[in-house]
């Protein structure tokens, strides 16, 4: 398994775009999943940070309304697999919401997950037609409890859905993620998912931190008000 992407939920995308590239990242449109849309940050190492949400403004007004009225919860719940946790993220406030483990087999990760007593949901198709038509397919399947990861595993080649060859120059000089800071839900407290450090920490993080690392000399924390409310530094 490896480190293979986090989640941003944003409210709107292209605002969300903007404020990523003033930011010194180089964006690119990933595009529609269903009634969802997305642009993407690559990275050398085949990572990403995906910015997300849904297409229509008036869908995440109703998400937004149902999660502050606590019916989002009722309506996730109603909802199969790993779709439950998906519907979560929009309602949630905007900023880090979630991380993605790429496996090799999913099905073979979700028997040893469950022979260790983690429940967990049963795979689901997915695609997403990018901008130059090529349309991308994968399988996800994750830990009911929303703390861990979601897993994913390409139907498609992987490159299909990550094309980072000549996408991911950044001109703040970032060369990807270094580390995911989660605030508590792992065991062991520490570990190495590819060339991605993951640890708990308790106190001063959010549920989800990223560290990225940087050959240039722009340092520490970037902006919240840019990166809707997620906590991130370049280290």
């Amino acid at each position: 398994m490896k480190f293979d992407h986090a989640v941003i939920v944003v409210p709107e995308l292209q605002g969300a775009m903007d404020n990523f590239r003033a930011l010194g990242f180089e964006v690119q449109r990933g595009g529609a999943n269903g009634p969802t849309h997305n642009a993407l940050i690559y990275f050398r190492d085949g990572t990403y940070i995906e910015l997300i949400t849904p297409i229509r403004r008036s869908a995440r007004i109703v998400f937004r309304g149902l999660y502050a009225t606590g019916l989002l919860g009722f309506v996730a719940g109603r909802q199969a697999g790993i779709m439950t946790r998906f519907l979560m993220w929009f309602g949630a406030p905007a900023g880090l919401r979630d991380w993605c483990v790429r496996c090799a087999s999913l099905d073979g990760t979700i028997e040893k997950l469950r022979e260790q007593g983690v429940e967990t949901t049963d795979a689901q198709s997915f695609s997403r037609k990018r901008p130059d038509g090529e349309v991308a397919k994968w399988r996800l399947a994750g830990p009911v409890d929303s703390r861990l990861p979601f897993l994913i595993e390409d139907i498609t080649p992987t490159e299909i859905r990550v094309p980072f060859e000549d996408n991911c120059n950044h001109p703040n000089g970032v060369t990807g993620i270094s580390a995911v800071v989660v605030h508590a839900g792992l065991d062991p407290p520490w570990l190495v998912l590819g060339n991605v450090s993951i640890r708990t920490v308790v106190g001063a993080y959010n549920p989800l931190a990223l560290e990225l690392s940087s050959r240039g000399d722009a340092k520490g924390p970037l902006a919240r008000d840019k990166t809707f409310g997620a906590q991130i530094t370049i280290t």
